[in-house]
């Protein structure tokens, strides 16, 4: 992969065969590529990837339209990103993703531009960005879903219970799928599709992984010192719990040998959960964006990672029991619609097992997560733009430098990360003394 300035972002043959899949074969006939201009997006919003607008202009004698597209390519070769991409298949992987898993199976995100308006007209169906191009290790072009009045939530408010609502039936319905499939078909999505299944994050071998990880936990040791909430024992404790959860955390990352695997998204936090409002500015709609960590695990794993990642403690504690109802109900419903029973295919009981068993992994999860995903713009411009040199230490190294400086300068960070921090705590040996000093 070349970096933006030796290569087009795209070519004019791939240009014009998105627009012939936007508008269909049929209308494109009529109309001729007018222009299009590939614009880098102003925000640093991810940490895995270049982003862009593709937009273009087609025109017949009777019509002209502007047509807007959401692009994404992988690092630059200057980027120590680009080398973690590439022993990881991460991009390679939502790539298959889009191409071959969705079609499968949700056959909507390869519809007409009728189907696809008035499944989106029903919010019922619109929670995956459609895919117009996919080219392994090279570009992917989907749906721009700002067109549609979707739009990106602010990372470092918690969500509140309405938006965790939309998002649990959201992801009921997107679970669903797989069950769906795998019933239907007899066979496993695992062993259908196992080139876009494999561990993209921590697996088991791997040398950039394995060093990210390492770097990861640094970091966090290094926060659980900074915290005022936990006396010298206390600390002591917690770190040498951490180290020890560590060792086994990225084989609690493989599918399970207990309970039903699905595709879970595997990255839900605020950045890839774009929202839909009404003219009140309540929640309506979701839809879920980039798969480059998607695993196949018990459906647990995906909620209880996106509690942690974009919730408060306090909302996890008051309202996990209503937010598992609306998730069952909604993956109930969808597998009703295929004349499917959930009780025969996933009791509820087996999702209160699995929410049981996986709760203290997932905490763990995000308290690693977190750190990363809750960096201030100017860091994030600073270490993954403007200073590539200082990002390979602090990923692939120690993340103390980076870290610990948010923890200090910026009180959401911080507020964020003890909340974190003393969950984990609580969940490992119970409520803490009362003092600090004790």
């Amino acid at each position: 992969m070349k970096s933006l300035s030796e290569k087009k972002v795209i070519k004019d043959d791939e240009c014009f065969k998105i627009i012939r899949k936007k508008l269909s074969q049929e209308s494109m006939d009529h109309y001729d590529l007018i222009s299009y201009e590939v614009i880098p997006l102003s925000a640093v919003n991810g940490y895995m990837g270049q982003y862009f607008t593709l937009r273009a202009t087609v025109g017949c004698p009777q019509d002209t339209q502007s047509l807007t597209f959401f692009t994404k390519v992988p690092p630059c070769e200057s980027s120590p990103q680009h080398d973690f991409m590439q022993e990881m298949g991460s991009f390679k992987k939502e790539v298959d993703l889009y191409t071959t898993v969705f079609p499968e199976i949700m056959p909507n995100v390869s519809e007409t531009k009728q189907q696809q308006q008035q499944q989106q007209q029903q919010s019922k169906h619109a929670y995956v960005p459609q895919c117009f191009l996919g080219l392994e290790d090279e570009i992917i072009v989907l749906e721009d879903m700002a067109y549609s009045g979707f739009r990106m939530t602010n990372k470092f408010a918690p969500f509140d219970y309405e938006h965790c609502v939309v998002l649990m039936r959201t992801l009921g319905r997107f679970h669903a799928k797989s069950l769906i499939y795998e019933t239907l078909e007899k066979r496993s999505l695992h062993d259908d599709f196992a080139h876009c299944m494999h561990e993209t994050l921590w697996p088991l071998k791997g040398k950039r992984s394995t060093s990210m990880f390492d770097a990861a936990v640094k970091g966090l040791l290094a926060l659980v010192d900074l915290m005022e909430d936990f006396n010298e024992e206390q600390k002591r404790i917690l770190k040498g719990s951490i180290e020890t959860l560590s060792r086994n955390h990225a084989k609690n990352l493989l599918p399970s040998r207990r309970f039903k695997n699905v595709l879970c998204h595997g990255d839900l936090w605020a950045n890839n959960i774009l929202y839909k409002y009404d003219d009140a500015g309540k929640p309506t709609a979701c839809c879920l964006i980039d798969f480059q960590l998607a695993r196949y695990n018990p459906p647990a794993h995906d909620i209880l990672c996106f509690l942690q990642f974009s919730t408060s403690r306090a909302l996890r504690q008051e309202r996990l029991a209503d937010l598992l109802d609306v998730y069952y109900g909604s993956l109930s419903s969808s597998l009703a619609e295929c004349s499917l029973e959930a009780d025969d295919i996933f009791p509820r009981s087996e999702l209160d097992d699995s929410v049981e068993e996986l709760g203290l992994m997932c905490k763990m999860h995000g308290a690693l997560n977190i750190p990363i995903m809750l960096l201030e713009a100017a860091t994030v411009s600073k270490y993954f733009v403007d200073e590539p040199q200082q990002l390979e230490r602090v990923l692939y190294v120690d993340r103390t430098p980076l870290v610990t400086v948010q923890f200090e300068e910026s009180p959401l960070y911080r507020e964020r990360m003890c909340d974190a921090l003393l969950e984990l705590y609580d969940e490992l040996y119970g409520r803490r003394s009362e003092g600090k000093d004790q």
